[in-house]
């Protein structure tokens, strides 16, 4: 690893000069940029640590950004970068697996090169350049020994090295197959092959397999279904707003630590780009955000994003598969990767991966022992096609071209390139109008092929996850993917015009279930599965759904008790994203508190006193609690912990939700899904056993975790940052909470939630030029304890309180901090 020494000329305006080698790839060696590309950005921070870079060309921007990101949260995209690189086994001795697997689907660098980075548009591999350059910048001025140091440091740590703009767009790559090949239990399907068998195989009768198979498939679920962590969006068009404006509320929920944090930012190149809102870790481009006339946000969409196939092996030679009656040959792939050894040396480290026409193989024998790995038991070979390969190249244009958009009608245009790899899109516009589409890489397989492809293994997955998993037949062609007119070159992917979605001037809104009710007034139908298995037509919805399009009812109608006057205004939208009521305790504690009064006024002579005793406290301060999960609410945390009783019992796998034929007083019923099902059935039994069952669960939980029953939410659910716990408000998704926030009981509570409320924007416009973005940044701008932007906004937020997100230059100026920086280099 080489590290330059710092060399900065520092004039009163700070100016500096960069002595950075990583600078833009006119094309000579791979991995190896050349010199002449001359960067100037100018960086201001406003309140709260805010970026604002502006600069004349993208390469400069990209310099510029790159550069204020790092000063906050360089280490977090340094092991990332490590990671998709392959060299982690390199650079601390283990994960050697995954560096094989990064290895494989990148290629070596003169290939990554050739497929994946000099097919980018001149602007994009400018972007990109420029943001790795300003990272190096950042790290030769700081020097690994002096970074910053703690949970999310590098100092001297032997995985930070200068690196290049190949390898950031690796890690670019990288995220778009966090949902595809790099979700956990795909990942660990590739990594169990381990090649053909040395002998043959018998094959096993399927009925004799599958109530093993059916048992194990469900046990899946708690893995690929959504936890506590999702999103929520709320856009409104000119009839649903007071002003006729466009307005839109934008509250992904995200981890607040790792790749998957947001960080805010101002970006602009005068006359073509100014977007301002929040980006992932190390990502060149605004994630979600506004400009002067368009705003947008996403919520995570659990639609299909690959296929499995199962192919049947040549009984003679299991290197071959039937393919239209004719046998094709099994790809083999000899992978290397370094290794470091405890002596310091380093070790080669061979991989083999296999692969047919589809993509690699996988062993689902991890899934179930019984359905065996090379080959099935029915004599069989599972391999996958991920629609997200090459959605990686496509992400940076489509980001881009959103932000240019000045309204509607352009913005959805932008989505033609398909470049969004997991994500529902919402948008509004100064003028009034808006947009929801499911616009993400769906693979094109249609509803028919679905009923008629999906055989043998593929038909018992795809029924038991309930489409969470589909597979097709990969013996017969009539199974592969299609395309559309407007389908991306050789993606086989749909095309926008096939999606899902609304233009117009009323309201959408989604919690992470599929498309089907993002206006729930004028549901989306007659789709096939693979736009959105979570929450499909027809199927029963979140909690956190129903409360979503509960509130935008309540709103319009102006029956919620925030304002007298009905429709949206951002204070409304505002106090809408705080509301923090718990939906699952509107529609279930009134039966809980009667069942557990009816059974303290009968007293069992088989109860034990102390059972009786911990009811009585139980439902006393389930009683007196307040039903919202604000940081002064006494209770929530009891509810939770029932709730999850409830839910062990009574939870679907996949879809999220609780089931029961005989659990509801109503049953959910299709025509009624935002109202459906609710209320317990007291006068079943098992219903009065479970509730009770559930109570008792919540009482010894807490008391084992030393939790007081009467304690207040902010005491117990807070984040620790230095020597402080700050409150956090919000809590369960899956108890109805709309502001959900991911946190698990631990002794003394549940400090230091994962994830949940990250960015929030509320945006509208006034008629001026300028937004109106009242946002906050939950986490903080900054991973560093040393940083005055650790924790500043985090106080806010337990307060309930907002940052005005300055974007016009007169807004900049009067909420600078601190010096501007002029940041030249070559």
């Amino acid at each position: 690893m080489r590290l330059s020494t710092p060399c900065i000329a520092l004039t009163l305006i700070l100016t500096l000069t960069a002595c950075s080698d990583s600078n833009n790839d006119n094309g000579g060696d791979p991995g190896q940029p050349t010199t002449g590309a001359s960067y100037s950005a100018e960086i201001r921070r406003t309140e709260f640590g805010i970026p604002h870079v502006k600069a004349e060309n993208w390469g400069s921007l990209g310099y510029g950004y790159g550069y204020a990101y790092s000063q906050d949260n360089f280490c977090v995209t340094m092991r990332e970068i490590a990671q998709a690189g392959g060299r982690w086994a390199e650079l601390t001795g283990s994960q050697v697996e995954r560096d094989h697997l990064w290895r494989y689907l990148n290629g070596n660098k003169e290939q990554f090169k050739a497929d994946f980075f000099d097919v980018l548009p001149q602007r994009d591999r400018d972007l990109v350049t420029g943001f790795a350059a300003g990272m190096n910048r950042y790290l030769d001025e700081t020097g690994i020994d002096n970074l910053p140091e703690g949970e999310n440091g590098c100092r001297s740590e032997p995985w930070v090295y200068s690196f290049d703009q190949l390898d950031l767009m690796m890690y670019l790559r990288k995220i778009a197959l966090q949902a595809s090949t790099d979700q956990g239990i795909v990942r660990d399907a590739i990594l169990a092959v381990e090649g053909p068998p040395s002998q043959q195989v018998a094959s096993a009768n399927l009925q004799e397999v599958s109530p093993s198979l059916y048992q194990n498939l469900k046990i899946l679920g708690d893995n690929i279904r959504p936890s506590e962590v999702g999103s929520n969006a709320i856009v409104a068009g000119g009839d649903a707003t007071q002003s006729g404006l466009g307005m839109l509320l934008g509250n992904p929920h995200q981890p607040w630590n790792g790749s998957g944090r947001w960080y805010e930012a101002h970006l602009t190149i005068p006359g073509e780009y100014d977007a301002a809102g929040a980006s992932l870790q190390g990502l060149p481009w605004i994630g979600i955000g506004f400009t002067r006339d368009v705003a947008w946000t996403h919520t995570v969409d659990y639609a299909t994003r690959f296929t499995l196939y199962e192919v049947t092996l040549n009984p003679d030679n299991p290197m071959q598969y039937d393919y239209d009656g004719q046998w094709r040959d099994i790809q083999a792939t000899t992978v290397s990767a370094q290794q470091l050894q405890e002596d310091g040396s380093l070790e080669t480290v061979d991989r083999i991966f296999y692969s047919t026409q589809y993509g690699l193989v996988l062993d689902l024998g991890g899934v179930d022992p019984a359905i065996g790995g090379w080959p099935t038991f029915s004599g069989t070979l599972i391999t996958m096609r991920d629609a997200n390969l090459d959605t990686g190249l496509r992400s940076l244009t489509t980001f881009v071209k959103k932000a240019q958009a000045s309204n509607m009608e352009e913005y959805r245009e932008a989505l033609r390139d398909m470049g969004n790899p997991v994500f529902h899109e919402f948008a509004a516009d100064r003028h009034g109008a808006m947009y929801y589409g499911q616009i993400s890489a769906v693979p094109h397989v249609t509803q028919a092929q679905l009923d008629d492809c999906q055989t043998g293994i593929m038909g018992i997955v795809a029924s038991v996850s309930s489409n969470a998993f589909t597979g097709l037949d990969g013996s017969r062609s009539e199974c592969e993917w299609g395309e559309d007119a407007d389908s991306p070159l050789g993606s086989n992917v749909y095309g926008l015009d096939a999606h899902p979605q609304y233009l117009g001037r009323g309201t959408a809104g989604n919690s992470n279930n599929s498309y089907w009710l993002s206006d729930a007034t004028k549901p989306l139908e007659g789709f096939p599965v693979v736009f959105g298995w979570m929450g499909h037509e027809g199927d029963q919805q979140f909690m956190r759904t129903r409360k979503t399009h509960l509130m935008i009812a309540d709103r319009l109608a102006g029956t919620d008790g925030l304002s007298d006057a009905p429709l949206f205004d951002l204070e409304t939208l505002k106090t809408v994203m705080y509301s923090n009521k718990v939906h699952a305790a509107e529609i279930t504690l009134d039966d809980v508190l009667e069942i557990c009064s009816d059974f303290l006024s009968n007293p069992n002579p088989e109860t034990e006193q102390a059972t009786d005793e911990a009811l009585t406290e139980t439902c006393t301060v389930l009683e007196n609690w307040d039903r919202y999960a604000n940081v002064d609410s006494i209770g929530i945390h009891v509810f939770v912990e029932f709730w999850g009783g409830i839910r062990d019992e009574l939870g679907s796998e996949f879809q999220n939700v609780v089931v029961g034929d005989q659990f509801w007083e109503i049953d959910y019923n299709s025509a009624d899904p935002i109202n459906t099902p609710r209320g317990i059935d007291i006068s079943v039994e098992a219903n009065r056993t479970l509730v009770i069952d559930s109570l008792l669960r919540a009482y010894r939980r807490l008391s084992d975790a030393n939790v007081a029953l009467d304690a207040v939410w902010g005491d117990l659910q807070c984040l620790e940052r230095n020597d402080e716990c700050i409150p956090i408000h919000g809590g369960s998704g899956p108890a109805g909470i709309f502001g959900a926030i991911s946190s698990g009981l631990s002794e003394g509570g549940y400090r230091n939630p994962r994830a949940g409320n990250s960015y929030i924007q509320a945006v509208t416009w006034d008629g001026s030029d300028c937004p109106i973005a009242d946002t906050m940044l939950v986490h903080s701008q900054s991973v560093q304890p040393t940083s005055p932007h650790y924790a500043d906004q985090t106080r806010l937020y337990a307060k309930k309180e907002w940052v005005r997100f300055p974007f016009c230059e007169e807004e900049i100026q009067a909420a600078q901090i601190g010096e501007t920086l002029i940041l030249e280099g070559e």
